[in-house]
């Protein structure tokens, strides 16, 4: 939703009739409760997060280096906000995963130009976005997604880490998930 100035006095309205509801009927809290709550768990049923891989296979990708011939790209998350939603990434059309906060995903690729889509599971197409990327054979880069809060909804950031002690640090810790099979 865009905040044009009427969409913030519509938003600002609400509010103020909320509290104003809330004061003379207290149970209307209650009533406002069910639809917050079972937004929550719409939000957290459209998690389809990818399969996690073993730890041995997780600890040689956070090494941060390529196949011989070939680049690396690198997606993680890691933060707090809308931690547990599901983060849809797909590299050049093909490889898709999905996963919340404290996780990355490794895609081995072919020199050159890529193009990294990523949406929040909840949100909508049009929210998607999308990050070009150009490595060279032996090069890795790590992108670091950021999610930034607006009044009703965030969109996501890619920071491009290149530098391997950098990423490695940012990698510590953080599970590994596979690409999931092509539809």
């Amino acid at each position: 939703m865009n905040m044009t100035p009427r969409n913030l006095a519509l938003f600002g309205g609400a509010i103020l009739v909320g509290i104003v509801l809330g004061f003379i009927y207290p149970a209307f809290f209650i009533f406002l409760l069910i639809p917050l709550f079972g937004f929550v768990i719409f939000v957290l049923i459209r998690n389809k997060g990818s399969a996690e891989v073993d730890e041995s296979t997780a600890a040689a990708a956070r090494n941060f280096t390529a196949q011989d011939s070939k680049a690396a790209i690198y997606v993680m998350r890691k933060g707090f906000v809308a931690g547990q939603q599901g983060l849809n990434v797909t590299v050049n059309d093909g490889m898709t995963a999905q996963f919340r906060t404290g996780r990355f995903a490794k895609a081995d690729v072919e020199p050159g130009e890529h193009t990294v889509v990523s949406q929040m599971a909840s949100q909508t197409k049009g929210t998607a976005r999308s990050h070009s990327v150009t490595v060279a054979a032996g090069e890795c880069v790590l992108l670091d997604a950021k999610l930034n809060m607006g009044a009703l909804q965030g969109s996501i950031e890619m920071i491009e880490t290149r530098d391997g002690h950098e990423a490695r640090g940012k990698l510590a810790g953080l599970k590994m998930v596979e690409w999931n099979a092509p539809e």
